[in-house]
């Protein structure tokens, strides 16, 4: 009777558990490969690739995708080619296409031939695009492939090779055929590629003619271009009239769209007042550099001196394209050294994009290497918030022109699901602005300073360790390079293939997409709550 009893206990343990797990990290193995992954620990994480669990392979492995350390590539072979079991076998193709060397090259090769399953190759032809450089042209230009998940890997390894600056006049034309693919997600895919040949002048091609390539409605409308008129303003009295009158990102708008008149006073002024908004001292910094080129150099001196780190960005941007007519060596060695002295005063990492473009001037300067930025670890996961997260966690946005309803991939992205939803339950949203738009790419909001160039005083890991893409209405985190992500997020207009595993995906709009289409800079993020 006593052991019958027991049982029964056990039993009932066991349902409250299932009934309390509200994800996969119930699974107290999966949060120590997350968690290796998250310090970025490859010595300890390389025994996991030979788990018992075929769960705790694939996480091994796909922890790698977001590292990136060149000292997993033979063990990730290792698993590419003897693993029993598909999907560690696709996770070992996939992790290998992330760390994107060129030793991988023949590893991933061999597998696409001995791989027998089609669902596998796909991923494996796509890591030989990312890993791949000029000679890898060849292999997609002499293969077609009639199934479909490898013609899907074909688009997306050429697409790869596409984004390292490896293109052909053959895999153009094959790319601009796949338009009419008769599997949409192809033909997205191959949309995707085509705007940025078109963008980039690779093909004779135009958008127009695109339109009428595909049978798909949803490309089409990514081809089709809203043709505005050209803005050619003066600035005079009328125009400080209209300028009064406007808010603060309207503002910014007019000074980006002013051509002539004599603005000097004007833009030195909101450049140097404290009490100017940030997106305004920005656009009134660059429309000064674009007017008045030959005296950009006393400001850019300025600004390097001045503790705003968006206006030392955007002089850096500037030093970038510095060349000898412009600048004489004893000025130059000036700047050198006020780049130099800008960087020291920093505070890192809440200051890292500026720290990353300042050293790009120094680079420039000095024709040196630029040093990398690499994020310490300062912002720990906190497993047990996560474990309180359902899969499939909603979270409503409500802005100026309606609400966006996201769902979470807390499965995918535990770290940046959980952050997200520790700033919603703190309210930081509350208030803030869409401060980027950019038409059949991204909404973009969350800064504290409402110029784009705001984040508090902490990183947090770029998690690359799922398959998740960027589709229409991915929600992702904004980065100035990996590992420094924080608290501004975007979302995509359109399939945009070209931030896989560059961004972090952790969500996706499931209502509200006509509500992402009407933002516009300035738009106001009214709140955003969980839905319990």
């Amino acid at each position: 009777m006593k052991y019958y009893f027991l049982i029964i206990l056990f039993i009932v343990g066991c349902s409250r558990t299932d009934k309390t797990s509200k994800n996969k990290f119930s699974d107290n193995g999966l949060i120590k490969i997350y968690e290796l992954q998250d310090r970025r620990n490859t010595s300890a994480l390389l025994p996991f690739l030979k788990a018992k669990k075929e769960e705790h392979r694939v996480a091994a492995a796909m922890a790698f995708a977001s590292i990136q350390d060149t000292l997993a590539i033979p063990y990730l072979n290792q698993m590419l080619q003897i693993d029993q079991d598909p999907m560690p076998r696709r996770a070992a193709a996939f992790a290998l296409g992330q760390i994107g060397h060129p030793s991988a090259l023949p590893i991933l090769k061999s597998a696409f031939d001995g791989e027998l399953f089609n669902d596998n190759r796909r991923y494996i032809i796509e890591a030989i695009g990312k890993c791949g450089d000029s000679a890898t042209l060849t292999i997609f230009e002499n293969t077609s492939y009639k199934d479909s998940s490898i013609r899907l890997g074909w688009i997306y390894g050429a697409l790869r090779l596409s984004q390292k600056g490896f293109y052909s006049d053959q895999i153009n034309d094959r790319v601009i055929q796949l338009l009419s693919d008769p599997y949409e997600s192809i033909a997205t895919i191959a949309g995707a590629y085509a705007r940025r040949l078109v963008s980039t002048n690779r093909h004779e091609i135009s958008l127009d003619s695109l339109v009428s390539l595909t049978p798909y409605p949803r490309i089409r409308n990514q081809f089709i271009t809203v043709n505005e008129k050209p803005t050619n303003q003066r600035f005079n009295s009328k125009w400080l009239s209209v300028y009064q009158t406007k808010d603060i990102y309207a503002k910014s708008e007019m000074i980006k769209q002013i051509k002539d008149g004599n603005v000097r006073p004007f833009l030195r002024r909101k450049i140097s007042t404290d009490s100017t908004h940030y997106s305004i001292k920005n656009e009134a910094f660059l429309k000064f550099c674009e007017l008045y080129p030959s005296d950009k150099w006393d400001l850019i001196i300025q600004v390097l001196q001045d503790s705003n780190m968006a206006l030392q960005s955007l002089a850096s941007y500037q030093l970038f394209n510095i060349n000898d007519e412009e600048l004489a060596f004893n000025k130059q060695n000036h700047l050198l050294e006020l780049c130099k002295e800008a960087i020291q005063k920093l505070e890192l990492p809440r200051q890292a994009e500026t720290f990353i473009d300042l050293n790009k001037a120094i680079s420039k300067l000095s024709e040196e290497e630029a040093q990398p930025f690499k994020a310490k670890y300062n912002h720990p996961i906190d497993w047990e918030f996560v474990k309180t997260i359902p899969s499939n966690q909603q979270v409503i946005i409500q802005t100026d022109k309606g609400k966006i309803t996201l769902q979470l991939f807390v499965d995918h992205a535990p770290g940046t699901v959980s952050n997200f939803l520790k700033l919603i339950n703190e309210d930081y949203y509350n208030n803030k602005f869409i401060h980027r738009v950019v038409p059949q790419f991204v909404i973009q909001g969350g800064c504290p300073r409402g110029d784009g160039w705001g984040s508090l005083n902490w990183t947090q890991r770029s998690e690359f360790s799922h398959y998740k893409g960027f589709e229409t209405g991915t929600i992702g985190i904004a980065s100035g390079g990996k590992d420094t992500e924080g608290v501004q997020f975007f979302i995509t207009h359109c399939p945009t293939p070209y931030l896989d595993g560059r961004y972090t995906a952790f969500g996706r709009v499931i209502q509200g997409m006509n509500v992402v289409q009407q933002i516009q800079v300035g738009d106001e993020i009214k709140s955003i709550k969980a839905i319990d």
